[in-house]
């Protein structure tokens, strides 16, 4: 979501938006010191609360909640479950969502997770430098996909990029899944980018499917910003640990935020 639309003049949609939210979080998201990082916050309180009004859900009916790991979840009056879950970075706000009896084994929170990363290192890092400071979450395989030892050529950037945050993104987003956070060693968790597959603890994870997209975000005609992501979600009877590639998506839909905005207003009444 392109966010710069959105400072100055739209405020009063913003204003708006922050009278479909419940008091606590509408107090919550205006103590931010900078504009921005509250609108980002107020788009993740409405992406779920628009995608249950879409599927017919009352918001009355619903009740948003979080684990005591800190995992938020939504609790339903109505035999459907949903499971969901928010990230962000940089310039994008990104939900993913599942809903119906495939949801298992844990209710409320249910296991389905997503991160995305902006493909940037740090100003004044070099990708060595960048690599060593996460050195003690990453394998010994993972370390020598991003740094190939002698005689190997170094990666070109855009390739080191990548496969980094590609590593970072499908931990964080396994880890969502299962509501764990940083509560859960990294270390444990490998990804064979090259290969496409995953191992938790040395084994394939069995249960799980995973899913890899690319991300373009248009900041204006001369700015573009590219992501990566990864989509985790415990579906069972499965176990090739194997990372699908879906380059588009048909499920991916990407909103410019002030549209996204309007949208959620209306759908929510507002």
């Amino acid at each position: 979501m392109n966010f710069s639309q959105l400072i100055g003049v739209e405020s009063q949609l913003y204003q708006r938006g922050l009278l479909r939210v419940d008091e606590e979080a509408r107090l919550h998201l205006q103590k931010y010191y900078h504009r921005i990082d509250s609108v980002r916050g107020l788009i993740g309180r409405l992406l779920p609360r628009a995608l249950l009004k879409k599927r017919g859900v009352p918001i009355d009916a619903v009740t948003f909640s979080k684990t005591e790991a800190g995992k938020p979840y939504i609790r339903t009056q109505l035999d459907t479950p949903v499971g969901y879950n928010i990230t962000h970075d940089n310039g994008v706000v990104a939900m993913v969502y599942s809903i119906g009896a495939d949801l298992y084994p844990d209710p409320p929170a249910y296991r389905v997770g997503v991160d995305v990363m902006l493909l940037q290192l740090p100003k004044r890092d070099t990708f060595p430098g960048f690599v060593e400071i996460f050195s003690d979450q990453l394998t010994p395989l993972e370390r020598s996909i991003l740094l190939p030892p002698a005689p190997a050529p170094a990666l070109d950037k855009d390739e080191a990029l990548r496969r980094f945050f590609l590593v970072w993104t499908l931990k964080e987003a396994y880890t969502k899944a299962l509501g764990l956070g940083m509560g859960f060693d990294f270390s444990r968790i490998e990804y064979d980018v090259p290969n496409d597959v995953v191992r938790i603890d040395g084994k394939i994870p069995y249960g799980w499917e995973f899913t890899r997209f690319d991300l373009r975000n248009v900041v204006h005609q001369d700015l573009t910003e590219d992501y990566v992501g990864v989509v985790a979600r415990y579906v069972g009877d499965t176990s090739s640990g194997k990372v699908q590639y879906v380059p588009s998506p048909k499920w991916l839909k990407v909103w410019e935020a002030k549209e996204f905005l309007t949208f959620a207003i209306e759908e929510l009444g507002g």
